[in-house]
Formats: structure tokens, C-alpha cells, sequence
């Protein structure tokens, strides 16, 4: 069976070249700006001989540079122009920029609303505050799933399956750093079910507490995450507890409006 084809089962539409070259510009992000193709096999599990013919196909479609070394890239302007175009096309970012807004001055912390792209989140919409740690995140900074409240809120919204998947896929990826978080995302996830919210104290950041709920379609084919975080000063158990019954209410809304964008 020729590479392209080697995961496409059944379906014959699907463009396995295609996935693997996204795949490759996941790769890349705040912690990662530059990579060399050993790192992209590494982290990508595909072959080094096939990352280095994607790379070059995506070197000369510019969505990926050769800086100086030649033995590194980074992602070129095409990709960037893709990734604003998708950010900037996303109606309900924008819905729901003025109450993130009110909720993040009123509590002195930050509100996220993010989206997964593979094993990290990708936040649509950030709004900040007087006393947030964090201000050098905004509009289109990742943080992991596996530690952040933006990703626990996603894993929320699953159904139990897909949920199943996700953990699956996290624990691959780091064994080690897994096991010490899966007792933490349980109980959040837990106690998401008696309170409609999940608490995350310093996992992401040592001096962060946040707390988060999922926005979820009609139709549940779209997962996002709502969230808000501060200094664990301000945002001690009482204030948890406010900003996520704000949150709560807040996803409703914006549940019922992500439902409408995909009639």
C-alpha cells in the first residue's frame, strides 16, 4: 500500500499527505517557533524521510522557512495568514468579548474562550484584567490540554468516548507528566458534575487558580472552553466559586449562539 494511503481505511476522500503536512505545522507554537525535522518526526511519530519530503513541499509553498542554520524552520507568512483568517471569521469570539471583558475587570483576573487543536488549546477570545500574571498570552496562544483549565473544560464537554480518546492520546504523549495529572483532571471532572464548573490551582502556572466550564453545540459536534484564571490571592475558593457560577452563565449564552452559527 503506497504511504498516502496507509491510514486512510475505507475512505477514499481523505488525503493522508494532506493530514500529515497539518500535522507537522501543529507542531509548531509559543514553546516551539523553530524546529528541525528530527524534532517534527519525534513529535509528530512519522517517518524522518517523510517529514523531510512534507517539509520541503511546505517550504515551497512558504507556509514553512529555513532560517540561517538550514537546519531549522519556522512557519512562514502564509501560515499566519491562515491562522487570523480562521480567528478573525469566528463570529462568536467577538460575541462574547464584552462580558468576558466585564467578568475579567470585575474579578482583576483573565477570561479565556479556547479551542483544541490537537493536544493544546488554542484561545479565540482573551480578555484581561488588573492583576493577571499571565499578560503576555492573548488571541492565539496555546496552553496544554493536560494542565490548563481551558483543556479540562474541553474535556468536559466530550461525549464519554471521545473523552476516553482524549486521555488516551494525552497519556501517549507523556506517561510520566499524565500520571501525576490524571488524579487532578478526575476530580475536576467530577466535581464538574455536581457543580458545572472545574477548578485547576496551579497546575498550569504555580500562582494561577482558575476555573472553567465547556460551551458546547446543540448538536455537540463543536467543543469550546470558557474559562478565567487569576492570582491564587485573588482567586481563592469564594471567588472560584463566583466567577464560575459567571461562567456557567456566560456558556449558555453562548452555547445557544454557537448552536445558531451552525444552522
Amino acid at each position: 500500500m503506497k504511504e498516502e494511503d496507509a491510514d486512510t481505511g475505507k475512505d477514499r476522500q481523505y488525503v493522508t499527505a494532506l493530514a500529515r503536512g497539518l500535522q507537522i505545522l501543529r507542531c509548531f507554537g509559543a514553546e516551539h517557533p523553530s524546529l528541525g525535522t528530527a524534532e517534527i518526526a519525534r513529535m509528530t511519530g512519522l517517518a524522518q524521510a517523510t517529514v523531510w519530503r512534507l517539509c520541503h513541499t511546505l517550504i515551497a509553498e512558504g507556509y514553512l522557512v529555513q532560517l540561517e542554520r538550514k537546519d531549522k524552520l519556522r512557519p512562514g507568512i502564509p501560515v499566519l495568514s491562515l491562522g487570523y483568517s480562521a480567528i478573525a471569521s469566528t463570529p462568536l469570539a467577538e460575541l462574547a468579548r464584552n462580558d468576558m471583558q466585564a467578568i475579567a475587570d470585575r474579578h482583576r483576573g483573565a477570561v479565556s474562550l479556547g479551542s483544541r487543536d490537537g493536544l493544546s488549546m488554542v484561545y479565540l477570545q482573551r480578555c484581561q484584567g488588573s492583576e493577571i500574571i499571565l499578560r503576555d498570552m492573548g488571541v492565539g496562544s496555546r496552553v496544554p490540554v493536560l494542565t490548563s483549565v481551558t483543556g479540562w473544560a474541553w474535556l468536559a464537554g466530550l461525549d464519554a468516548g471521545e473523552r476516553k480518546a482524549a486521555l488516551a492520546d494525552l497519556k501517549r504523549l507523556d506517561a510520566t507528566r499524565f500520571k501525576e495529572m490524571q488524579p487532578r483532571i478526575m476530580k475536576a471532572l467530577q466535581d464538574y458534575e455536581l457543580t458545572g464548573y472545574l477548578v485547576n490551582k496551579a497546575s498550569l502556572h504555580p500562582q494561577i487558580n482558575a476555573v472553567g466550564v465547556p460551551v458546547v453545540a446543540a448538536d455537540g459536534r463543536t467543543v469550546l472552553a470558557l474559562s478565567s484564571g487569576g492570582i491564587s490571592q485573588v482567586f481563592n475558593d469564594a471567588r472560584l466559586k463566583v466567577v464560575g457560577a459567571e461562567l456557567k452563565k456566560l456558556a449558555v449564552d453562548l452555547s445557544a449562539a454557537l448552536t445558531a452559527q451552525r444552522r
